[in-house]
């Protein structure tokens, strides 16, 4: 910069250095079968009174809601909910009260917020509006049986949109109405399950559509995904809930930034549930893990059991708050459910040695802590062992997406070594982080990771396509899974 006139000038000169922050691991992913809400989207949800609020309650035969309330009861602090239904049935749509013109006014329109049969037992009525002055202005009320849930005063068709906040209706129209009214009730409602397959929790892709799994497309935050009703069509697992898990795994292989959590069917014995991951499913992926038994859980007066994968997603996001991505989300304290009470079967020491080696992370009852994750085990077949654990596989979509994240200010930079020693410190200083932090296995840094950008793996031939090679190199820890302590007699010797 050129001075023109004598005084003092205070520059500000950047170090190079960019501070990374790692990104978030713990948010979950649900898709499932809801009592009402959007579907086929995903929404964000910080409680489950929220879920309450947004997707209603319990639904006979489907196990999302309270799978939901499980991750939060374990301590998770948010999740994304797609509700899914049959995409193929034509008549989803919003409910609409079927009341004649005389009842609610010509041209008033009242629907539900949400399809599904939830909305049968919502009735609406009109009365004159509190200010006398609106010749045309009513009063709207909505009721459940004879509990009255919202009220909208001093409307008119110029103000309709005030009744955006309701929770439960959508009112238009074009005409005064008449008042005051009787209650009418909302017909119609329908909950399109009938005819639901896999395909329809899975979702699609295709034309925009991002509905089930897809419906996660745009997040990029979800780290977590569970599906807990894909067990509706054949319980003990031969064809469709296969079908399911596979398509999971596929998903979150392709993404590479998300994890899937399955469910062993519920009525499968230790020797079903190894042929279910080994030789009736085949599966192997380090990007999920599968859990078994199915537990019990209560839920008001109701004690219900249900799929592992809500509990085990929320310790999971509880681990990952309290001790950190690399610890293995198992064991006598960080893996203790504290939102079961039961379990749909107990392991032995020796069932367990045939599930563990293959990838089937037990859940089992020891006399103090309760009811714990005792495995920590990817789908990951033998062949590829480096990917065997859970907390393994998840740190390192941690430190992938934190650098990639991290790497974006670099693009467009002049590539010479000046770049480089910004990017190498930068790096640096965050992989210092965690190591110090537990994360990374060694005695000093040196031993733990390295980084390494620089005219041998940036030669010119590389820079003239533009490129940037930066390798780095870490040596996560592992967990401590066999513990062997080693007793022998001292013999006397005088």
């Amino acid at each position: 910069m050129a001075y023109l006139t004598p005084g003092v000038y205070v520059e500000e000169i950047s170090s190079g250095e960019k501070p990374i922050a790692g990104v978030g691991t713990g948010t979950g992913g649900f898709v499932g079968i809801a009592e009402r809400g959007p579907i086929g989207e995903a929404v964000l949800i910080t409680s489950a009174t929220q879920y309450a609020s947004v997707f209603g309650g319990y639904v006979s035969g489907w196990y999302m809601p309270y799978a939901v309330e499980q991750f939060f009861k374990e301590g998770g602090s948010k999740c994304y909910v797609v509700r899914t239904v049959n995409y193929n049935d034509a008549s989803i749509n919003d409910h609409t009260a079927l009341s004649s013109a005389a009842d609610v006014g010509t041209g008033l329109s009242i629907t539900a917020t949400s399809p599904g049969t939830w909305g049968d037992s919502i009735s609406v009525s009109l009365e004159a509006p509190t200010d006398g002055s609106l010749t045309e202005g009513f009063k709207l009320i909505v009721w459940s049986g004879t509990t009255s849930l919202e009220e909208f005063d001093n409307l008119t068709f110029d103000n309709l949109v005030a009744t955006d906040a309701s929770q439960y209706v959508i009112v238009t129209g074009t005409a005064a109405p008449t008042v005051p009214t009787t209650a009418t009730t909302l017909t119609g409602g329908n909950d399109g399950l009938t005819g639901i397959t896999q395909d329809d929790f899975l979702g699609s892709s295709a034309s925009g559509a991002k509905n089930g799994l897809y419906g996660f497309d745009p997040i990029d935050g979800v780290n977590m995904i569970a599906m807990p009703d894909i067990h509706f069509a054949d319980p003990v697992g031969e064809g469709d809930t296969l079908y399911g898990i596979s398509e999971g795994l596929i998903y979150c292989e392709n993404r590479k930034d998300c994890f899937f959590i399955g469910d062993v069917p519920s009525g499968t014995t230790p020797a079903e549930a190894k042929l279910f991951k080994t030789t009736v499913g085949g599966f192997s992926s380090s990007y999920g893990a599968l859990y078994y038994p199915w537990v019990y859980s209560t839920f008001g007066v109701s004690r219900v059991l249900m799929p592992p994968s809500g509990a085990v997603m929320g310790m999971i996001s509880r681990t990952d708050a309290s001790r950190g991505v690399f610890k293995a989300p198992a064991g006598v304290i960080d893996g203790k459910l504290k939102s079961i009470n039961g379990l749909e079967l107990q392991i032995s020491h020796g069932e367990q040695e045939e599930l563990n080696p293959v990838g089937v992370n037990v859940i089992r009852f020891f006399a103090g802590p309760g009811n714990v994750v005792w495995g920590a085990r990817t789908c990951s077949s033998g062949v590829d062992a480096e990917w065997h654990y859970i907390n393994v596989r998840r740190y390192f979509m941690y430190i992938e997406e934190t650098l990639d994240e991290a790497s974006q200010w670099v693009v467009f930079e002049p590539n010479t070594p000046a770049l480089w020693g910004s990017v190498k410190r930068n790096f640096v200083a965050f992989l210092t982080n965690e190591w110090r932090a537990g994360a990374l296995f060694g005695n000093v840094a040196e031993e733990a990771f390295y980084v390494k950008v620089d005219a041998e793996n940036n030669p010119p031939s590389v820079r003239n396509l533009g490129q940037l090679i930066i390798e780095i190199g870490i040596a996560p820890v592992k967990p401590a899974e066999f513990v062997i302590i080693r007793i022998s007699q001292k013999v006397q010797t005088s």
